[in-house]
């Protein structure tokens, strides 16, 4: 399934991203502005993994209890491959930008307060994204807004890698040392209640990041095909 950046100032105010997203150079002109993602010749704007039935990996759905139509969904941003997917986000949305003039920078030069905005919406669109491709490919149409309604926590992302040390490693004699070393340099995932805090820990644009949605509403199909479905209670296109 190809993917589409849905840039509008309304849904960035929704996510609270910086105070004025409506300042920056992305116009709509009706609710959102569709871009289709397609930038590189070894990936398509595609979430899915290369899978056997075609699923989207790392995926784990959730019925709520004691509902029909709400879920919870965690995805494994790792085995989704998010990583590739939020740098294209970023890199269209920045391109598009830098055809813009902002005051008093030359052109082609994004202010670097704005920078972090970019960010925030890069990561909560692939987000959504990918929840929108998880719902699919569990024949589960959502409801009308119901993109606009996940909510998300539990975001892990790695740490900031660390500049290594230009001092020379001892030798270690002892094997067992070895392996401790080993595995000590594995990377320990961070974890954050909000996008904002991730960016902020270090999160940018091609890392991959891990999360959890919630407030996910949608209908339940049985083997139905809902690619080319509407969101149940929306108006025909």
């Amino acid at each position: 399934m190809k993917y589409h950046i849905l840039l509008s100032a309304f849904f960035a105010q929704q996510i609270g991203w910086s105070q004025a997203f409506s300042s920056l150079p992305l116009t709509a002109p009706q609710r959102y502005a569709t871009v289709a993602l397609n930038l590189s010749n070894d990936w398509n704007g595609e979430v899915v993994s290369n899978t056997a039935d075609g699923n989207i990996q790392g995926c784990t759905l959730t019925q709520v209890e004691g509902s029909m139509t709400d879920w919870i969904i965690q995805i494994d941003g790792t085995q989704a491959d998010l990583g590739k997917f939020s740098e294209a986000i970023y890199k269209k949305i920045t391109m598009d930008a830098k055809q813009q003039q902002f005051q008093g920078f030359r052109p082609g030069t994004i202010p670097p307060h704005l920078i972090p905005t970019y960010k925030g919406f890069t990561i909560d669109e692939c987000a959504r994204e990918a929840t929108l491709e998880a719902m699919q490919q569990n024949n589960i149409r959502p409801f009308e807004d119901a993109r606009n309604e996940f909510e998300f926590d539990t975001i892990s992302i790695l740490p900031p890698k660390k500049k290594k040390k230009g001092k020379k490693k001892k030798k270690k004699a002892v094997v067992d040392a070895d392996s401790k070393d080993a595995e000590e340099d594995v990377p320990q995932w961070l974890t954050f209640d909000t996008f904002k805090e991730a960016i902020s820990a270090g999160w940018s644009p091609g890392q991959t990041f891990s999360f959890i949605a919630r407030n996910v509403k949608g209908q339940k199909l049985a083997n139905q095909d809902i690619s080319e479905a509407r969101p149940l209670g929306g108006l025909p296109q």
